[in-house]
């Protein structure tokens, strides 16, 4: 697979969070230039509203979190979860191993067990009683 390059989900979804980030940089710029140039048509008031609105969009779409750490510990916690579900899936098997084995060496102790029994009812019934 040499010259190929294999995108996995979580590169995927850093290139999603990047493009949004991206996109939502973008619409505020164009809001800003789009505001900008009504700035001069409109009456006092509405500009320096107008310019308080895009300049708080802009601090905020610049302040927004990176996503894509938070993501990568919650994939990387996931991805232990299934691991650790894993190891105790080999400890049942293992265990499961254990008792069959266990099982099955206890089937000829348990048909002694019953001749033994059968064996002592013949005896009790063919020799009398002491008394």
């Amino acid at each position: 697979m040499t010259g190929v390059t294999r995108r996995t989900p979580q590169g995927m979804l850093h290139s999603a969070v990047d493009a949004f980030v991206d996109s939502t940089r973008a619409v505020v710029d164009v809001m800003a230039s789009a505001g900008s140039g009504a700035l001069g048509v409109l009456p006092p008031p509405v500009p320096d509203t107008v310019t308080r609105m895009l300049t708080s969009m802009r601090r905020l779409a610049e302040q927004v979190p990176s996503i894509t750490a938070e993501l990568d510990v919650v994939v990387n916690e996931v991805h232990a979860k299934r691991l650790s579900i894993q190891a105790l899936q080999a400890e049942l098997a293992a265990l499961d191993q254990q008792l069959e084995v266990l099982e099955k060496s206890l089937v000829p102790v348990q048909g002694w067990s019953r001749q033994w029994n059968r064996l002592r009812r013949s005896l009790e019934e063919a020799l009398p009683e002491e008394r």
